[in-house]
């Protein structure tokens, strides 16, 4: 019988930018043929949690100067911009300095344009299907199953599920209300109409002070909501702004290389020190580029020590707020609208159709409050992971992936393939932010972008090695 040579099949499963990203740095390398399908419910691929919000207050956090699917392109998300004339309709995208922040729906089409021609010419395939299980057959090859009960084969398979619902706090998750009543509680703000309960007037707690706070501040607002709102956090930070100026990053924290967070966090502030005339952003744009060779030096137990430390205090100046939102929360905060304050809920019952809370600062402050409407805005629980997407939950299960040692998402090795223990799995790949707990910054998307054109030469060159098939027509029978 004639050997026929086996063309791969790559199942990427997630197609929000992680997903999306690989699926056409893979696509563009033709020099070995492979078949690649996303799954990925949402009609397009590529706007993800991130970038399908169809809220234009919802803006994209950098300039879209610095935003490209392609590391070679950087200013690839602009030129697509000015081309197509996406902003027409949005002045208020421009900044004075020549900046732009547009909506983030915008930077979900310019993806879905650019995969336009890969999926057309059908080097990549849009599953609109979400995977409910995933197994390894006898002979090593993948099996997935789908929501609508299909079974499809694959050769290699890549979690590139990047961002899982909200978990909210453990003191919210056993109130049960009726929707449409006061009080409201609204644990995932992404949802269509999540907000539309909350009333102009309504006292609102916010539990989470980063991005997300803000993004749900403005949406409430552009909403016409004027009633007082209160955002609590235990640090009661909230995510800063980028500099009045365009600076160029300065420092160096990879070389030598910092073993122990206190080495590492004297180098920081000595740098700050050094360079007075500058604004902090150049100093930690400089750490974001050396992100992952700081990471990579740091043992574990330093790895989650700076976790447990300093992660709020990078995360609010690391993930900067648009000017435009900044320009809102500010107002409210002129207007005596919104307080921002370090606090942890405590208690919560509900009263009259109204929340009455306690909320603890350290150890002697507490404060007692009474809200119409709580918002949690705690981010994706990653951690949660294994627990919370059935898929993973299964090949976790069968030993197959295991969550990282940070708990930042699933262990990984240095290719980005799954592991347990010491032992990795071939054909098994994690993309995206599951993956920072090896590689660290992978939460903003010119890593994210990086990461996906290195996994991609990768898993390029494994598809590449794959073996022969003896009955091609059995195969053609099966996919």
């Amino acid at each position: 019988m004639p050997v026929s040579p086996h063309i791969p099949h790559i199942a990427i499963i997630g197609g929000g930018f992680s997903g999306a990203a690989l699926a056409w740095h893979l696509a563009r390398d033709t020099s070995t043929p492979k078949r690649i399908t996303v799954f990925e419910p949402r009609p397009f691929l590529g706007a993800g949690l991130a970038y399908g919000t169809t809220d234009p207050q919802h803006r994209v956090n950098v300039p879209a100067s610095r935003m490209s699917i392609d590391t070679s392109q950087p200013d690839d998300f602009a030129h697509w911009i000015r081309q197509t004339d996406a902003l027409a309709d949005d002045p208020a995208a421009f900044r004075q300095d020549g900046s732009i922040f547009p909506a983030r729906a915008v930077f979900g089409r310019y993806v879905a344009d650019r995969l336009a021609p890969v999926l057309h010419s059908g080097a990549v395939t849009h599953l609109r299907r979400k995977v409910t299980g995933v197994h390894k057959s006898p002979d090593g090859n993948w099996i997935i199953t789908s929501s609508t009960g299909d079974i499809i084969p694959a050769d290699i398979v890549v979690i590139a599920t990047s961002h899982p619902a909200p978990r909210p706090p453990e003191l919210l998750r056993d109130l049960h209300l009726h929707s449409g009543h006061h009080p409201v509680l609204v644990t995932n703000p992404w949802q269509a109409g999540a907000l539309e309960d909350i009333a102009t007037p309504d006292s609102v707690l916010i539990v989470g002070t980063g991005l997300s706070m803000a993004d749900v501040v403005i949406a409430l607002t552009a909403r016409g909501h004027d009633g007082k709102i209160t955002a609590i956090s235990r640090r009661g930070q909230r995510s800063h702004g980028h500099a009045v100026q365009a600076v160029d990053p300065v420092g160096q924290f990879a070389s030598p290389p910092s073993r122990t967070v206190g080495h590492l966090l004297h180098r920081i502030r000595h740098a700050l020190a050094a360079h007075p005339d500058l604004p902090w952003q150049a100093v930690f744009d400089r750490i974001r580029e050396q992100a992952p060779d700081i990471w990579a030096a740091l043992p574990v137990p330093e790895r989650r020590r700076l976790i447990r430390h300093l992660r709020p205090f990078w995360d609010t100046h690391r993930f900067r707020i648009a000017p435009q939102a900044e320009d809102v929360l500010h107002a409210r905060e002129r207007a005596g609208t919104l307080d921002i304050m370090a606090g942890r809920l405590t208690a919560v019952r509900v009263v009259r159709g109204r929340f009455v809370t306690t909320i603890r600062h350290g150890a002697a402050t507490v404060w007692d409050g009474t809200y119409d409407a709580i918002i949690t805005t705690t981010g994706p629980a990653h951690g949660a992971i294994i627990h919370t997407m059935p898929y993973i939950r299964e090949l976790a299960a069968a030993g197959l992936v295991e969550m990282d040692a940070t708990g930042l998402g699933l262990h990984v090795d240095a290719l980005g393939r799954a592991c347990t223990g010491s032992r990795h799995e071939d054909t098994l790949f994690v993309a995206g932010p599951l993956a920072r707990g090896r590689f660290g910054e992978l939460m903003g998307l010119p890593e994210v972008t990086r990461h996906a054109e290195k996994l991609a030469v990768i898993i390029g060159a494994l598809a590449a090695s794959l073996p022969f098939v003896l009955h091609p027509e059995k195969e053609r029978a099966t996919t």
